[in-house]
């Protein structure tokens, strides 16, 4: 996790490597949903890994209650701006959840600004970093960012069966 850590911006004890990239996003979105429990919104996109997609449902579905799950649409099939976010996340949205470097285009989000829009709301800001790290330069302190996972298997080239990571601030 401490060299992890060194790749995304984040303090080495803020980093544990474990499980699988699906397992730790499905305990960072129900811990966000259980810390968020009197909102009901999560926000995420089309983009999305489609695990991440099945998870955020799974998650809705165990835990009940009046939550939903908004699904902005890339209107050109490639792209979320920040003001798209923005229009979708309000005052009951509990999570957003991006990941990082979209795998159906290769586009890549403006972290600093999409996780300032969702915490000006109250919500938790969640990024999957899979298809970015070892890649592109990460600063989850510098973007703020509230919790994180990701792969070692692609561009750590850990390989198949590879654990993966997750991070939250401290």
């Amino acid at each position: 996790g401490a060299k992890i850590a060194q790749l995304i911006g984040a303090a080495a004890d803020e980093v544990i490597v474990c499980d699988s990239t699906s397992v730790n996003f499905f305990k960072l979105v129900v811990a966000a949903l259980r810390a968020r429990s009197d909102r009901t919104k999560i926000v995420t996109d089309d983009l999305n890994f489609p695990s991440d997609m099945y998870i955020l449902q799974g998650a809705i579905d165990l835990l009940g209650g009046d939550r939903k799950l908004n699904v902005i649409h890339a209107v050109d099939g490639q792209t979320i701006s920040p003001e798209m976010a923005d229009a979708a996340i309000d005052h009951t949205t509990a999570l957003v959840t991006f990941t990082h470097t979209a795998f159906k285009s290769g586009f890549v989000y403006d972290m600093p600004s999409i996780t300032k829009i969702a915490q000006r709301a109250g919500a938790l800001m969640l990024w999957d970093l899979s298809h970015s790290i070892g890649a592109l330069p990460i600063d989850l302190h510098a973007a703020n960012v509230d919790l994180a996972v990701g792969c070692t298997y692609k561009y750590l080239n850990g390989g198949p069966g590879a654990p993966a990571f997750l991070f939250v601030r401290r």
